[in-house]
């Protein structure tokens, strides 16, 4: 289900967006500590999302999104998240892998495991409506636009 594409992206971007859904209707919140687990997961550190794990615990059902803002594509996820706490089955290893990317700046007490059951693509509306664009003319454009310069 993750295939090299979609590992790619979730290694570029800096944020992904978990998006769950409660009485009160959708809810999406960004999540900086994030990486794709094994063949069909993503695991997430719960940073300070009180919110999240309310509405995952009444609804697994989620949507992880992540974009490489400079490419202007990238991926939203579909399945199934799990809080794991400390004793849970797969913890452990999980907890290690979020928290050597949180490093000292967070404690990763919880975390979400998602289970992927759909990936679909996510291309800004330029890809579209131009065809012959290419993503390096996206990426100088967007560099421009954001005042970027690249590292030779």
């Amino acid at each position: 289900m993750l295939n090299d594409d979609i590992r790619d992206y979730a290694n570029r971007s800096v944020l992904c967006w978990l998006a769950t859904t409660s009485g009160d209707g959708p809810s999406v919140s960004p999540k900086e500590i994030f990486a794709c687990f094994g063949e069909d997961r993503i695991i997430i550190a719960n940073i300070a999302s009180p919110h999240s794990v309310k509405n995952i615990r009444d609804e697994p059902r989620v949507c992880v999104s992540f974009v490489d803002v400079f490419s202007q594509k990238g991926w939203q996820l579909y399945g199934d998240a799990v809080l794991l706490r400390a004793g849970d089955d797969g913890f452990e290893d999980r907890k290690a892998i979020l928290q050597g990317m949180a490093g000292d700046a967070f404690r990763v007490a919880t975390l979400w495991d998602v289970t992927v059951t759909k990936a679909k693509e996510i291309i800004a509306p330029s890809y579209r409506f131009k065809p012959d664009v290419k993503e390096a003319d996206m990426r100088e454009s967007a560099m421009g636009t954001y005042g970027v310069k690249a590292v030779d």
